[in-house]
């Protein structure tokens, strides 16, 4: 490899931080009088993205969180005219959650 031009660093090294991993979030609907089971599979910088996204759903849809599968909380958008979210602890896991961060489909 030829050594670097005077005040330029070699390709491939780099004293800065690695770039920061943006998590794999999932917003996973059950099959209700509203909709039928669904599940988003995004990475964001944060979890708060999940509002951006579950606001296209019908209101009084509900969903559960996961970040990196491991379940975050519970989501509720509670009207559409007055959009506000209910925000809950995590339900108690189902046998449909995700048990892995891996999110294989199911058979």
């Amino acid at each position: 490899m030829n050594a670097p031009v005077t005040g330029q660093v070699a390709a491939g090294t780099s004293d800065g931080p690695a770039p920061a991993r943006k998590p794999t979030l999932m917003l996973h609907y059950d099959e209700d009088h509203i909709g039928l089971e669904k599940r988003l599979l995004f990475e964001a910088a944060s979890p708060a993205s999940a509002l951006d996204i579950a606001a296209g759903e019908a209101a009084g849809r509900s969903a559960r969180l996961f970040v990196d599968g491991a379940p975050l909380c519970s989501l509720l958008k509670a009207d559409d005219d007055n959009p506000y979210w209910i925000v809950a602890a995590p339900t108690a896991r189902t046998r449909a959650d995700p048990v892995s961060a891996t999110f294989e489909e199911k058979p």
